[in-house]
């Protein structure tokens, strides 16, 4: 007998979620969604469907009969997409890049399946960045039924009853562990290397994997961070085009992810203010979002960071109200600080303590018993987390949905590296993460960047900012004559989702308009499309002008090629047999098609959309 979900009804997140999912429009005919439509089940709540985005749809009250189950499968569609190219290209060296929380390593335990089914390979070796990362890969490959041995010691890397072993960069570059990893490979050997670009943090990191990896079959390389060419720590088994770009054989991009539903939207909140410092006796007063000189840029963050001063409290604030509002639709949803050096960070605890009345997890990178307290975090309902140098890649949080970024550190590894602990997503939920930023300019150009899914052009910086110096407080830096001694509060500067910045008088209005609508605010940046598009017609009604014919072309060709794109899923084709059957349908071609011609496109789409079954 089926189990049916107890819960039957959407909340208002999920329902938010679906409408502009739709586009304001009904998944069945196309047509705009009416007052009363129905946040409804693909596959009926009485047979078993369960209540969650991905068995949701928009439905007006007329196409309500229309139902069916997405299709479930084993692997994401990219996941299977980078498998037929790996045995399309037929190479040793594979390398994927895929966005944090896309599923790298389901996909890499997936292949290796097979590869040891296929007896292509009889041994799978995995190496990774981190000590955390060992357990981790082997408590996955467990589940995937791969026996790996985490190594701690020199007989853990051909340990009998285990089909392989984990390392760790750092072991294999010294001699005995590049030895014996190298021994283990003349069996035939599949080498799992996890975020690969790790291994030009250390030259000698780089010579110990080329040594011991050198008679693996297969090596498959991973990594979610583009980067380009270091010619102090050359890394192996990846190809670099001219310009120092590594060359990617499978990529699956943030905006892809997003659009697939395999990863979170992320709102950038970026917050300006005045941060005043002492130079050489001089007074200085700018603004954080100004074009300030190199090396202003290290003494007005520390202004607007020092806890002491008015910015950061102010910002705590905004974070705090932020996720109380989303944890009303998802009660254990999590916030994150990321602290610039361990003082700030309990100082921004005992802050946190007397806005919530809760008192949050600290975690610093010299404390032995901080793994322990991200993984208690993980499964818990407390609300907010702070750490210095330790939440980034690997550590697998789903229920972070605010995060507040006060590292100086403006390197686009590290700030990417941040972005991909809010981007994992759960079953039955659906809201946007949001990240509040200091306006620095560099800052904001990386929210840029990844928003626009500008991938393989995001460069690493060439030296380590004095910022990185200082990390984590104990540093011995240059000689600073720079004394911040006051920062205002933060003033909101703009948000940036999608590649487009939002300023705050709109941001405002769209969250208002949120609450009139019963929508929670966190989907006040999704909805300002829809409004913008109301007011476009509502002025035009006002103004009494026609919409000009181009406009109107523009929006038809809009809607087409969503309707277009719904076609093609409920059809289980693509968008270009969908294109070819209208113009068999005796339609123009879009691209040459009058005002006149491309309503009865939208009309003929509709049609087919409301007879299509999944």
């Amino acid at each position: 007998m089926t189990d049916i979900d107890p819960r039957r009804r959407f909340n208002t997140t999920e329902k938010a979620a679906l409408y502009l999912a739709a586009d304001g429009r009904c998944t069945g005919c196309g047509n705009p969604l009416p007052d009363g439509w129905h946040a409804d089940h693909t596959t009926a709540h009485s047979l078993g469907g369960p209540t969650d985005l991905t068995n949701g749809q928009a439905l007006c009250p007329g196409c309500n009969l229309t139902k069916g189950a997405r299709p479930v499968t084993e692997l994401r569609q990219w996941q299977r997409r980078a498998t037929d190219k790996f045995y399309q290209f037929n190479k040793r060296d594979f390398l994927v890049s895929a966005t944090p929380g896309a599923g790298k390593t389901k996909f890499a335990l997936s292949l290796a399946n097979r590869l040891l089914d296929e007896r292509t390979v009889d041994r799978i070796i995995v190496i990774v960045p981190t000590d955390a990362l060992r357990q981790q890969w082997a408590d996955a490959a467990g589940a995937a039924g791969i026996s790996l041995m985490p190594v701690s010691e020199p007989g853990d890397y051909e340990k009998a009853g285990y089909q392989g072993c984990v390392a760790t960069y750092a072991q294999i570059a010294r001699g005995a562990g590049a030895d014996l990893l190298r021994r283990t490979t003349a069996r035939p050997t599949m080498a799992i290397l996890d975020e690969i670009h790790h291994a030009g943090d250390n030259r000698s990191w780089g010579d110990g994997l080329t040594r011991s990896l050198e008679k693996a079959t297969v090596r498959l390389a991973l990594t979610g961070t583009p980067w380009r060419r270091d010619n102090t720590s050359p890394i192996p088994f990846v190809d670099y085009d001219d310009n120092g770009t590594v060359q990617v054989d499978y990529g699956y991009e943030y905006g892809e992810a997003v659009a697939d539903g395999v990863c979170r939207r992320i709102e950038f909140h970026a917050y300006d203010g005045e941060a005043k410092w002492i130079d050489c006796g001089e007074r200085i007063a700018k603004n954080l979002g100004s074009e300030l000189a190199e090396e202003d840029v290290s003494a007005a963050l520390d202004a607007a960071f020092n806890p002491q001063h008015a910015w950061m409290p102010a910002l705590l604030q905004q974070a705090v109200e932020a996720l109380a509002e989303l944890r009303e639709e998802i009660p254990d949803a999590a916030g994150l600080v990321v602290a610039e050096r361990q003082w700030y960070a309990q100082a921004y605890a005992r802050i946190l303590t007397d806005l919530t009345g809760k008192e949050p997890v600290v975690v610093v990178s010299d404390d032995p018993d901080a793994k322990a307290a991200i993984d208690k975090f993980r499964t818990s309902k407390d609300q907010w987390i702070v750490a210095v140098r330790m939440v980034s890649e690997g550590v697998d949080i789903p229920r972070l949905g605010v995060g507040v970024y006060a590292s100086k550190t403006r390197t686009p590894l590290f700030f990417r590296q941040v972005v991909g602990r809010f981007v994992r997503t759960r079953p039955n939920e659906e809201f946007n993460a949001r990240l509040y930023i200091p306006a620095i300019p560099a800052l904001m150009e990386h929210a840029r960047d990844i928003e626009m899914e500008l991938r393989h052009q995001l460069e690493l910086l060439k030296e380590r900012t004095a910022a990185e110096q200082g990390e984590g407080g104990s540093a011995q830096g240059e000689l600073n004559f720079r004394e911040p001694f006051a920062a205002s509060e933060p003033v909101f500067d703009r948000a940036i989702m999608g590649g487009k910045e939002t300023s705050p008088e709109d941001l405002e209005k769209a969250q208002d308009e949120c609450r009139r609508l019963g929508i929670p605010t966190q989907f006040a940046l999704n909805l300002l499309p829809l409004l913008n598009r109301s007011a476009e017609a509502v002025g035009a009604q006002r103004n009494e002008i026609v919409e000009p014919r181009f406009r109107q072309e523009r929006l038809l060709r809009q809607e087409i090629d969503s309707l277009v794109s719904k076609v093609s899923y409920r059809m289980g084709t693509d968008k270009k047999q969908v294109n070819t059957d209208l113009i068999r349908a005796g339609h123009p071609p879009r691209s040459k098609a009058s005002v006149e011609q491309l309503e009865r496109i939208q009309d003929e789409l509709a049609s087919w959309l409301g007879k299509a079954r999944p």
